[in-house]
């Protein structure tokens, strides 16, 4: 929803692309990755508490965006209404898990409704160029690749959506249809309204009257992360959350709060938007920790390996080259040296040779008859 304005304002239509393409085509393989609803079974029952933390930490991420930038367009008691249509819609449908596919499709016909209306006035405009060079882009690009193809694996909806389809055929058309086509749709949005909200980024942000499309654009973002909210928040109960994994969801729902409102009271840091520099760190987790441990726990190094909970010496390198690439992270993200991130990258990619071949559990065959 809203990366897409970051992107488009700092690298031009590049940006957009190096954004978009990465993110439908990881998506969409997952599709044909996970060839059985059993394979998704497996990998959610071996990985649960990484699933479990990606899903937290996307409520909490929603929980700061509609908090943080949604009340520049219709004020704090408008988007405060997003977490009142979580709650409502999350009671309405609790012995109804199965009414969320319908909701997801009435989502998207409002969030459409919302693109034709803001096509009809003068702030549809995308803007070929952006404050970086053009060149930044193709830095950006290995984040964007190791990011959107693993992080979908550690996304409890879409084991859900993955789970519910028993034929690997029907799996890889899925899967293809809604990323290549409802997704994508939903991506050319934010690129037409990406150069309308940069005004609402800047130092004098306080300055600008409301704009006249802000309901469009508030209405369409409250209806998406209320969705959002509510398809994570019922497949972290599906999972069989723990209670002190609920409790340290309430504590990261709360500091999500604290932060949100807390970043319109902060001086701008490295010329950014406080609430700017806060987005851009919750976008590192899934740019490097989470693609960090799918690629060293989750992606086997030897073909004939069984999908295994991780070992200490995966989690011990999860953790190292972490600690090595985020540095080069934030000079990327946060102070937009984009050339950082590239060996950033690089650090993730060898880091699962550090760990022993030993460490990867053999797949055990049955014997021949």
């Amino acid at each position: 929803m809203f990366l897409p304005v970051l992107l488009i304002r700092d690298m031009g239509l590049w940006g957009w692309i190096v954004f978009a393409a990465p993110n439908v085509l990881g998506a969409a393989l997952m599709g044909w990755v996970l060839k059985s609803p059993g394979s998704s079974l497996t990998l959610v029952e071996k990985h649960g508490g990484a699933c479990r933390a990606f899903s937290a930490v996307t409520i909490a991420f929603h929980v700061f965006f509609v908090l943080w930038f949604v009340p520049r367009l219709v004020g704090l008691p408008m988007a405060g209404t997003a977490f009142a249509l979580t709650a409502i819609y999350l009671l309405l449908t609790f012995a109804r898990p199965g009414a969320d596919l319908a909701a997801a499709a009435i989502a998207w016909v409002f969030s459409l409704i919302m693109c034709v209306l803001f096509m009809r006035t003068p702030a549809a405009v995308i803007p070929p160029h952006g404050l970086l060079p053009d060149s930044d882009a193709l830095c950006l690009l290995p984040v964007c690749l190791l990011g959107f193809a693993l992080c979908p694996y550690l996304d409890l909806t879409f084991h859900r959506a993955r789970q519910s389809v028993a034929m690997s055929g029907q799996s890889k058309v899925a899967f293809g249809v809604v990323f290549g086509v409802v997704f994508l749709v939903m991506i050319l949005f934010s690129a037409i309204y990406a150069g309308a909200l940069d005004p609402l980024l800047s130092a004098d942000w306080r300055d600008h009257v409301r704009p006249v499309f802000g309901r469009i654009i508030a209405a369409h973002m409250i209806v998406q992360a209320a969705l959002t909210m509510a398809f994570h928040g019922r497949s972290l109960v599906a999972s069989r959350i723990t209670e002190g994994g609920v409790f340290g969801l309430l504590v990261l729902g709360q500091i999500a709060i604290f932060v949100a409102l807390a970043t319109g009271f902060a001086p701008r840091i490295f010329n950014l938007d406080p609430g700017e520099v806060v987005y851009r760190l919750f976008l590192s987790l899934y740019g490097l920790v989470f693609p960090a441990y799918v690629w060293i726990c989750i992606v086997p190094r030897v073909r004939g390996r069984a999908v295994e909970a991780p070992g200490i010496e995966a989690v011990r390198t999860v953790v190292l080259a972490v600690a090595v690439a985020a540095p080069m992270y934030w000079l990327g993200f946060i102070q937009n040296h984009m050339a950082w991130l590239v060996p950033g990258v690089v650090v993730v990619l060898l880091a699962r040779y550090c760990v022993p071949r030993t460490a990867y559990p053999k797949i055990e065959q049955p014997p021949v008859k």
